[in-house]
């Protein structure tokens, strides 16, 4: 599971259980390595909510993530991706993902990046380049930006179902 980089007083720890809101993304719609990817078959319904279709995966265990708003397959589908916590989800949904996970371990997406510096004394511009690469904290290699904070996640009531 991806985690934003805002200074949240939450931020999950290993054996922490949360209850994120998330979305699903896949490899088509977002730079993933294939370190953070996983293939689920998931139960997928729509919801009208707001004058809108929403559709909802179920992941199993009690646990559900957004996959989109409008037309779309429902029923029994594969997704291969992972999940994303999205803290302002609420701002483009109505619908309230469920359920919790346990933090397993603690990782980052990673990205070559390169500071220029601006016309402030100690402020810097980041420009990123290459490819999206996953690492475990503490090895985050020099001239190397974190862009996601990722997370090994186990669905709370499924134990042994780890996804990334």
């Amino acid at each position: 599971m991806l985690e934003d980089l805002e200074p949240w007083p939450d931020e999950p720890k290993s054996g922490a259980i949360c209850a994120p809101t998330t979305f699903w993304a896949s490899p088509d719609t977002m730079e993933l390595p294939p370190e953070v990817c996983t293939t689920l078959k998931v139960q997928v319904e729509a919801q009208q909510v707001g004058g809108r279709t929403e559709r909802i995966a179920h992941l199993g265990g009690g646990f559900s993530t957004v996959i989109g708003t409008g037309d779309g397959d429902i029923g029994e589908m594969t997704l291969t991706g992972c999940l994303v916590w999205d803290r302002y989800l609420w701002i483009d949904y109505r619908t309230q993902p469920e359920g919790d996970v346990r933090v397993r371990r603690r990782g980052h997406l990673v990205q070559r990046e390169t500071l220029t510096p601006t016309k402030h004394d100690g402020w810097f511009s980041v420009s990123y380049t290459g490819p999206v690469e996953y690492q475990a904290v503490g090895e985050v290699e020099r001239a190397y930006g974190i862009r996601w904070n990722a997370l090994t996640v186990e669905l709370g009531c499924a134990p042994g179902h780890l996804i990334v």
